[in-house]
């Protein structure tokens, strides 16, 4: 599994830190169903060590930590086992979030061409392929 962190009172000096909390919302709370939040993304099931959730213990700068689902990225057992990456898979049904993933995919950087030509010289296929 892929664990975040762990950050906050942890080890305030890591990149996801921004005025002192997580910018990528760590720990996350525990629920018993996955939900939608008010900003349309999941909020997934996270069972507490009570309801049968798991929980380990990591060394961090030599101090022994017990995490548990708080901590755990979402992510995909048959693509992490296939490809061996660390990738973070997410349901995505809101509105809010297809708008992200499409403006994500389309972000493309801008485009600059230049090229040294004689002053009569003219390509027509040259420039209708540039746009």
């Amino acid at each position: 599994m892929m664990i975040h962190g762990p950050c906050g009172n942890f080890n305030m000096n890591l990149p996801c830190m921004k005025d002192e909390r997580c910018s990528k919302k760590y720990p996350r709370q525990l629920i018993k169903e996955t939900q939608t939040g008010d900003d349309g993304y999941p909020k997934y099931r996270r069972r507490s060590p009570e309801d049968g959730g798991c929980t380990a213990k990591i060394y961090f700068r030599g101090k022994e930590i017990y995490i548990d689902n708080k901590w755990v990225v979402p992510y995909s057992p048959l693509l992490s086992k296939m490809f061996h990456p660390h990738i973070n898979v997410e349901y995505c049904k809101s509105v809010k979030s297809i708008k992200y993933i499409c403006k994500y995919i389309h972000n493309v950087s801008d485009m600059a061409v230049f090229g040294l030509k004689k002053a009569n010289e003219h390509d027509e296929v040259s420039n209708y392929q540039l746009g």
